[in-house]
């Protein structure tokens, strides 16, 4: 995958240079993370937690992941790379995907449509013809509050849209460190293949053996990211079909390898 313009295959392919332009994109880009996301971030995910999700919380927190893409992409142009927002959303999807989660690869594709509803009171049916064809009509009425927790409404799809879209979008993008510029730039440019390698160092050289086992132990949900004893699903529906508890397991989790780092006696008395 590729999110440059195209090029003849004989040209070499450099690194973004850190031009003033750049600098000032991957500033800006931090500064709205700092100042505008991650605020409202911890303020749904405190109001998610007591239950008390109001309505104007989710579409806030909807309209600011939906801006960070936005910003992300004026890095990419300042770095001098192509590629239309349309396009770019589904390869970000595609890059963050979660397997076997119900919106594994679709969820800032439905937050950037559940966004320009609320802009247009209703989507535009040719420019979202893919989405409407899968989920039909959506409109700002398409999300609901009740009891504390803001639910998606569409054909076929009853669910908690800040537990399903919205916490594990923001997880995403909140699972880089970025230290500085350099990491920014790295952050908005890598491909798909440098993504993935970078993720893999961090699944299987970075994690503490102890936490790993935890978390293996007791996976949260695919879908809404929720433990088992907080899961929901349920009581949602997904394609027209019940919902239930998907455990999110390591696909590289080694339970021996594991082990071993958390007591080097484990090794010697399997050998």
């Amino acid at each position: 995958m590729s999110f440059q313009q195209d090029s003849q295959p004989s040209e070499i392919k450099t690194e973004p240079e850190m031009s003033d332009a750049v600098t000032e994109a991957c500033d800006n880009y931090v500064q709205y993370l700092r100042l505008i996301l991650r605020p409202a971030m911890r303020e749904l995910e405190m109001s998610m937690d007591a239950r008390n999700l109001r309505l104007h919380q989710v579409f806030g927190a909807n309209l600011y992941l939906a801006h960070a893409v936005d910003y992300i992409l004026r890095i990419r142009e300042a770095a001098g790379l192509g590629g239309k927002r349309k396009k770019f959303l589904s390869e970000f999807d595609t890059l963050y995907s979660v397997e076997g989660a119900r919106f594994g690869n679709k969820k800032f594709e439905l937050i950037d449509a559940i966004n320009n509803a609320l802009k247009h009171i209703r989507l535009d049916p040719i420019r979202y013809k893919h989405l409407e064809e899968q989920y039909g009509s959506i409109s700002f009425q398409s999300l609901v509050e009740q009891e504390g927790e803001v639910f998606c409404i569409l054909d076929g799809y009853r669910f908690d849209y800040a537990r399903v879209v919205i916490r594990p979008a923001w997880n995403a993008l909140n699972s880089w460190h970025l230290e500085g510029t350099e990491d920014v730039l790295a952050f908005a440019c890598e491909t798909e293949d440098q993504w993935a390698q970078a993720a893999q160092v961090s699944a299987s050289d970075c994690d503490d053996p102890i936490d790993a086992m935890i978390e293996h132990q007791n996976p949260v949900c695919d879908d809404c990211e929720e433990y088992e004893s907080g899961c929901r699903c349920s009581q949602y529906v997904y394609e027209g079909e019940k919902g239930e508890f998907v455990p999110r397991f390591r696909g590289s989790f080694d339970f021996d390898e594991v082990m071993s780092r958390i007591s080097g006696a484990y090794r010697r008395e399997r050998d």
